[in-house]
């Protein structure tokens, strides 16, 4: 892996301008959430663009929505559908399938994006030769849902740019790729229920012949999970995870790394890499998101072990 490094003198065109961007939204019961990110996918200034939705198997009417929003705009939105495997991944590999684009961009389903998204993500791959492209997510608090677990979220909740430095990695939300990543590297591991961004991520940092970059610059908007029961679900689903990054049986990376990343879950959190993120926080809430920190550390630990007992021959 090359990592690149953007500038005001980059000037290597290595897509055209004229390049087709495809926008794949994976969805699971989440009529709304869809509803919602379409409206604001929708609104892009940026005119070479496609929508493919794809609908994981909802039970709901989350497929009547993307429906009524393809009939609005058919030469837009292109749904795809992915009812075999239940896993966000395999949503997106049927995305992927699907898409028609030169340059692949993910964004989860109840995000929204500013109006110039995608043409930032546009001029991103046409001044450089990155290959795998992040950037920021900006977690905000629903109106009339203001509470502690809120506030934690919009501070500690998405920070891609670390991941990005630190962990080789961004979140599917804020990540798009060239289509040649995907015949270099193959697609999402399908079967994961977290941290297939994070192992996708991997396998492109050790390809010799890829390049990645993150912009500070480039911004999409996820609504904050304000409430305990929602960090602790996906706490343990993230512990899960990791757990099953260090499986031999399901691992196809550097499983050291990511054990060693599991089993420092066992002590506490630095207070260091928290009050990096919480630099403006008064001293008696940063005690206070501190703890918060710990205790759903703690969690993504149980949830480790849970997948080790299932995993565990009788």
């Amino acid at each position: 892996m090359q990592p690149f490094l953007f500038s005001d003198s980059s000037a290597c065109l290595h897509v055209s301008p004229a390049m087709k961007i495809s926008v794949i939204i994976p969805v699971y019961n989440d009529p709304s959430g869809i509803d919602a990110t379409l409206r604001s996918v929708m609104e892009q200034d940026h005119s070479d663009y496609e929508v493919i939705p794809v609908d994981n198997n909802s039970t709901d009417r989350t497929p009547a929505v993307i429906r009524e929003w393809a009939h609005q705009y058919p030469n837009r939105i292109r749904p795809a559908s992915e009812h075999d495997t239940q896993s966000s991944y395999a949503a997106r590999n049927a995305g992927i399938e699907a898409a028609q684009g030169e340059i692949l961009v993910f964004i989860d389903a109840d995000m929204a994006a500013p109006s110039y998204w995608l043409t930032d993500v546009h001029e991103a791959f046409s001044a450089s030769e990155a290959d795998y492209l992040g950037y920021e997510v900006d977690v905000y608090v629903p109106e009339d849902e203001a509470g502690f677990w809120g506030w934690y979220d919009t501070v500690m909740g998405l920070p891609s740019r670390y991941h990005y430095d630190e962990k080789q990695f961004v979140p599917t939300s804020c990540l798009a790729v060239r289509r040649a990543v995907f015949e270099k590297v193959g697609r999402f591991d399908e079967t994961a229920v977290s941290g297939g961004d994070k192992e996708f991520g991997e396998r492109v940092h050790r390809h010799p012949d890829l390049t990645t970059a993150f912009r500070d610059d480039i911004v999409v908007c996820h609504p904050a999970r304000t409430t305990f029961e929602a960090h602790r679900a996906k706490a343990l689903r993230v512990g899960r995870g990791l757990a099953r990054l260090c499986d031999p049986s399901t691992a196809s990376g550097d499983t050291t790394s990511v054990l060693i990343e599991l089993l420092l879950h066992a002590v506490p959190p630095d207070p260091r890499r928290v009050a990096e993120q919480a630099h403006d926080v008064p001293a008696h809430q940063f005690l206070r998101l501190y703890i918060a920190d710990w205790i759903l550390r703690y969690l993504r630990l149980y949830g480790a072990l849970t997948y080790c007992r299932k995993e565990a021959p009788e």
